[in-house]
């Protein structure tokens, strides 16, 4: 019998976690084709603005990740509390709170934009051509937003396979669109923007109607009153969104001095470390397929008080993420060099990547606990804990690491990369403990 339940939990896991890493590598699959197809034109130029212009929108909608995150935990939750109700509620405030934020980003464009690609970058032509980027794809803002609300309503649910339709419906299309748009129209940057605005509202279009056909309802005008006059529901789910926030605005921060950084040291090493982190793009995405896995059935198991199927979910995810850690830092150390060729072919381009490859090979085992952390409270909703092992990586290892080591230009910047997710994985181990001890005594 007891055989017949571990093989369920690994068939739940799998059930969840391998769509959503389907969908996931997706995501920089886009990117590596975006760095393949601008890296074989005839100027590193195209790489430095792509990797400027790539680096403020993963950092802009990181920042807004909450959207995702928070209807994720709170779903699963209501779900194994069996209240659709509130399932239909929280899903509903998200929706607004993801479309209202869109449409300010749109507004205020023109400055966000001249605020950011000044930040990081350093002039030149390729910060003009980031510009020229960002100013076209902000406009697909309130598609991207809205869809990380359908994405983590799915993944609470269980129907990961509509998370998996609905991002290949967007990667598919957008890579096509790319390739059309810069190698046949010659449209260089520009033709990367376009491909990402249509291929989002095609994908929300498709996930407006996977959401009428099922179980939820748009609700009525008085209904959304009620609900916002609430000051519990409005208290958790803003409380919860703020944490999530200020941890995403600390990650936002590690990946934007990267950015800087390289940009000190030139188009070169800018052009280079946006092949490199390629490398940490797919291994993240395809960590964070078990990591979504621990969101959604933790998250029921936490809503149902079953701390039991909690710590046994935890426990097969740790072992299964490990694995493929493992399998990442391999497929790194033995075939770097040719995922690098395979991305550009600027031979001065390759030349330098390869002097730093190493970095990525020790990365994926060092980050991979905090991912299936990050994911537990998510599913618990301690938001708390996430934003603070955050910011003490960031604020008192990263930042002081990123000035301290640039005497040793590109190298002293993945050391400090490293140095973030040593400290990242330790504290938040530290404060797992901490809670884990709490909430079995609550239970009691």
């Amino acid at each position: 019998m007891q055989k017949n339940i571990k093989t369920d939990s690994y068939q739940r896991i799998f059930a969840i976690a391998v769509p959503m890493i389907l969908s996931a590598i997706s995501i920089p699959m886009l990117g590596i084709v975006d760095t393949a197809i601008l890296g074989h034109l005839d100027s590193p130029v195209y790489l430095a603005s792509i990797n400027i212009g790539a680096t403020i929108f993963n950092v802009l909608f990181w920042g807004f990740g909450f959207l995702k995150m928070s209807t994720t935990g709170l779903v699963a939750q209501a779900l194994g509390e069996n209240n659709p109700d509130k399932i239909n509620r929280q899903l509903s405030l998200s929706l607004l709170i993801a479309l209202s934020i869109s449409l300010i980003l749109v507004v205020f464009s023109p400055w966000i934009g001249e605020f950011a690609v000044n930040l990081a970058g350093e002039g030149g032509e390729s910060s003009q051509l980031a510009k020229q980027y960002f100013s076209i794809r902000i406009l697909s803002a309130p598609a991207t937003l809205i869809l990380y609300v359908m994405f983590g309503y799915f993944l609470a649910i269980q129907e990961t396979r509509k998370v998996l339709a609905l991002m290949l419906v967007n990667q598919v299309g957008n890579m096509i669109l790319d390739y059309v748009f810069v190698m046949n129209f010659h449209w260089g940057v520009a033709g990367v923007a376009y491909g990402s605005i249509i291929s989002e509202y095609a994908t929300l279009a498709l996930g407006a109607f996977y959401l009428l056909k099922g179980k939820y309802s748009i609700p009525k005008f008085f209904e959304f009153k009620d609900w916002l006059l609430s000051e519990a529901n409005i208290k958790q789910f803003f409380s919860l969104n703020r944490d999530i926030f200020i941890r995403t605005l600390a990650l936002m921060a590690v990946f934007a001095m990267m950015t800087k950084g390289s940009a000190r040291l030139g188009e070169l090493a800018l052009a280079a470390n946006a092949v490199l982190l390629n490398f940490f793009y797919l291994m993240s995405y395809g960590l964070d397929g078990f990591a979504h896995a621990v969101e959604s059935l933790c998250g029921k198991s936490y809503g149902a008080k079953d701390e039991k199927e909690l710590s046994s979910i935890l426990r097969r995810v740790f072992m299964i993420s490990f694995v493929i850690a493992v399998l990442f830092t391999l497929l790194y150390l033995l075939y770097g060099d040719g995922i690098v060729s395979l991305l550009t072919s600027l031979p001065a381009v390759r030349d330098y990547s390869s002097d730093y490859i190493i970095w990525l090979i020790i990365v994926p085992i060092v980050a991979m606990p905090s991912f299936v952390y990050d994911g537990l409270f998510v599913a618990v909703t301690e938001a708390k804990i996430m934003r603070n092992s955050m910011v003490i990586a960031t604020v008192f290892c990263y930042i002081p690491l990123w000035y301290l080591l640039r005497p040793y230009d590109n190298h002293g910047l993945w050391m400090a990369f490293l140095g973030f997710f040593v400290v990242r994985t330790s504290v938040i181990y530290f404060y797992y403990r901490i809670w884990i001890k709490n909430w079995r005594q609550e239970l009691k």
